[in-house]
Formats: structure tokens, C-alpha cells, sequence
């Protein structure tokens, strides 16, 4: 179930926050929607990996 639920969120949430970080950006707020976004993306990626790796 883990690495099913580290696909979703690979396919699903990181995208996700990528768009909601660059809204932010692009609403003026130029540093908040940079580190959301890349600091948001890398933080899904890090558990999506944990979890696909406990999944074995």
C-alpha cells in the first residue's frame, strides 16, 4: 500500500504544489512561492521516496 500511495503523490501532490507555489509567486509574493514550491516539491518527493522504499 505504501508505494502505491508514494506513486499518487509523485503523479498528484507534487505537481500540485508546484502550481500552488507559482501562483503565489505570480500573485507578487516572488520568495514565499519560490521556496514553497521547491522546498514543498522536495519535501513530497523525500516521503514519496521513504515510503516506495519501505514498501520492499
Amino acid at each position: 500500500m505504501d508505494f502505491f500511495i508514494g506513486i499518487l503523490l509523485i503523479i498528484f501532490v507534487a505537481p500540485l504544489v508546484g502550481i500552488i507555489g507559482r501562483w503565489i509567486e505570480n500573485a507578487g509574493r516572488e520568495g514565499l512561492g519560490k521556496t514553497l514550491s521547491v522546498g514543498g516539491y522536495l519535501l513530497v518527493l523525500g516521503i514519496a521516496g521513504w515510503l516506495i522504499i519501505r514498501s520492499f
